[in-house]
């Protein structure tokens, strides 16, 4: 009875955990999928792409070619566009640093034999903050390209997220 309990409390905490490792997940997979268009880009290629300045700017310009593309971008909306991608990226390396310090505490616990729930949640507790921070910031670049975007080109920027 005491395990159901705790499990009734612990699963709301585990399936935002989940949640938001796989909204991370599919928004790093997805800028990098949009910012691709060799098509025989090797995996290791693509690994080395995530380093350096250089190269998160080439990612940035890809996106934002891409959005462009697809909406029908002004030069006045891109430039605008462009201003909030870059403001996003600023402090990009300590929420890198911050997730990749979850991830390495939480390795071990899917690795063990059985899964310690409270060290899980003990775990994802310390990174709440974390993770409404990123979360937080998602949402204000989203709201930020919204409101460059006419109200058509706004119901395109909706349905070209529901195919990532």
């Amino acid at each position: 009875m005491n395990t159901q309990k705790l499990y009734l409390t612990i699963k709301p905490h585990a399936a935002i955990g989940i949640l938001v490792l796989g909204i991370i997940s599919l928004s790093s997979f997805s800028a990098n999928a949009m910012g691709h268009e060799n098509k025989h880009h090797s995996h290791h290629n693509s690994h080395q792409q995530h380093e350096g300045p250089d190269n998160q700017q080439a990612k940035l310009e890809k996106r934002l070619h891409h959005l462009a593309k697809k909406l029908d971008l002004s030069q006045a909306q891109q430039s605008e566009i462009k201003l909030i991608f870059v403001s996003m990226t600023e402090d990009k390396q300590a929420k890198k640093r911050a997730m990749s310090d979850f991830k390495a505490q939480v390795k071990p616990l899917l690795q063990a034999s059985e899964f310690d729930e409270n060290q899980f949640v003990a775990i994802y507790a310390k990174h709440q903050l974390n993770f409404q921070q990123a979360a937080m910031e998602r949402a204000k670049v989203h709201h930020g390209i919204m409101q460059v975007l006419t109200s058509e080109q706004q119901q395109e920027f909706l349905t070209m997220g529901k195919h990532r």
